[in-house]
């Protein structure tokens, strides 16, 4: 049943207008003599299509219609009148007038094109309704996808809509990817041939590996890329379906990278040990010969020495076992470091992180690089070590985090040797597995304190390798070392 509000100010036309559309069973009338009426009828009831008169007392049919539709943007409207002037019709198309029927002529016929014209207004209504529905519909499962969403015009590639994931994904408004072309999310070198491939992939339901670019640093992100080819209203679209591979890449990245370091730090460890067997050889060769008694003596010395070096390379290829097994994965600074001076005897030395929340992307020793790091500040940095601080800074380039103590720190000729494999009055083999571990995510560390005030370690991490832990409080937290045990935080 379609109700109908019929307005105009002729009684008669009233009457015969319900008369002659209600012998229509699917219609019914509603009929009332003035347009304020109307609108007073329309604040407590319904109806599903207004019939209006165009020129009444109180209030004309252009004006009624500006009424309705401030109440309703969508109910259909037809324009029923005896003026047949073209500015009238085109005052009400302006308006929103579904349609416009003149009044006269055969009376049977024009209620049969009257009730035509409500029918037919109504479907359409209906239909846009359901349009719009659906369109809602999958508007939310687009926004609630996982993966980033394009939708392109199939015949002139102009993207015509994203889903959120994809506009936080490329850095760009709704409105601003709208007026891009596909290819503008490609690099420029392959810009030309993703029209073609996507609607071969599109047809043939295979997907890709690809890249797209992000807004407004211009990085290039990996993606596996997926199309298929979908009706809108009509409208042959290219739906593009992109799924952010990032973590993935920078895995296998980081996983080749420390297959390669591995079989480089085996093959030097081998060489080293075979160069301290054949040191080994020769003083056994000298002994045989039945040296004097000194001579007897430094080789013995000699020897001890040489076994104390291999086990040192033994035990190296025990730290490093593990390096780059295990994928990298996001860190929060501030706990691996304060989880690493567990493990070190900070005696009455001050601890404090300064880290503000950062996570970085980098192997899971890098809790072995801050130990590492706040043992040799203890061993090296004299009596005069009270404070081990390790604070964060944002660059251009990335994110520099600096661990520093206010011990001796490090004479100048020594600030580069000392990531050499070898170098030191130790094992010398700490800081250079340090720049191995970090040098996996592509971060780099560098020491440039002054020297008789303290060292620091600035570790940077490129952009893309950092980020700021969710839900991070941004304190400042200090362990008191009047005891090892006692920890406290000042926020």
């Amino acid at each position: 049943m379609i109700s109908i509000l019929y307005v105009d100010d002729e009684p008669e036309l009233l009457g015969l207008c319900k008369i002659f559309l209600e012998q229509d069973a699917e219609l019914k009338i509603t009929p009332l003599a003035s347009a304020q009426e109307g609108l007073d009828c329309l604040r407590s009831s319904s109806f599903d299509a207004i019939i209006s008169d165009y020129q009444m007392p109180d209030m004309d049919g252009i004006e009624f219609l500006k009424h309705v539709r401030a109440l309703d943007e969508d109910i259909p409207f037809i324009l029923f009148t005896g003026r047949g002037r073209e500015e009238v019709v085109i005052e009400a198309i302006n308006n929103g007038v579904d349609f416009y029927l003149q009044k006269g002529g055969d009376p049977k016929a024009q209620f049969a094109e009257l009730g035509h014209k409500v029918k037919k207004a109504v479907k359409i209504r209906d239909a846009i309704n359901a349009l719009r529905m659906e369109n809602e519909k999958n508007r939310g499962l687009m926004d609630h996808a996982n993966d980033a969403i394009f939708i392109a015009d199939a015949r002139t590639g102009m993207l015509i809509d994203a889903n959120r994931k994809a506009q936080g994904l490329i850095g760009r408004t709704l409105e601003q990817i709208r007026a891009m072309h596909q290819t503008d999310l490609h690099p420029p070198d392959k810009k030309e041939l993703f029209p073609d491939v996507f609607l071969h992939h599109a047809q043939e339901g295979t997907s890709l590996q690809t890249e797209i670019i992000a807004e407004p640093e211009g990085r290039h992100i990996p993606v596996i890329a997926s199309a298929t080819i979908i009706d809108l209203g009509g409208r042959r679209c290219l739906m593009e379906i992109f799924h952010d591979i990032s973590d993935i890449k920078m895995a296998q990245d980081a996983l080749q990278l420390a297959n390669k370091k591995l079989n480089l730090l085996s093959e030097i460890t081998r060489h080293d040990i075979r160069n301290k067997l054949t040191v080994m050889g020769g003083y056994l060769d000298l002994i045989r010969e039945r040296p004097s008694e000194s001579q007897h003596s430094m080789y013995i010395r000699k020897m001890k020495d040489t076994v104390t070096i291999i086990g040192e390379n033994i035990e190296f290829t025990r730290l490093y076992q593990n390096l780059g097994i295990v994928v990298p994965s996001w860190q929060n600074v501030h706990e691996v470091f304060f989880n690493a001076c567990t493990h070190v005897d900070i005696k009455k030395i001050r601890i404090q992180s300064d880290a503000e929340g950062y996570e970085i992307y980098s192997d899971p020793l890098l809790e072995r690089v801050f130990y590492n790091l706040v043992e040799n500040a203890i061993l090296h940095g004299g009596n005069r070590v009270s404070l081990i601080r390790i604070s964060a800074h944002e660059t251009p380039t990335g994110l520099i985090l600096s661990l520093e103590d206010d011990g001796i720190g490090i004479p100048i000729p020594d600030k580069e040797r000392i990531f050499t494999k070898g170098f030191g009055r130790n094992t010398g083999l700490g800081l250079f597995l340090v720049q191995e571990i970090l040098s996996i995510t592509s971060i780099t560390i560098r020491e440039n304190g002054e020297y008789q005030h303290g060292a620091r370690f600035e570790i940077h991490v490129p952009k893309g390798m950092f980020r700021i832990a969710k839900n991070s409080s941004r304190d400042r937290c200090h362990i008191l070392t009047d005891d090892t045990t006692k920890v406290s935080s000042s926020h």
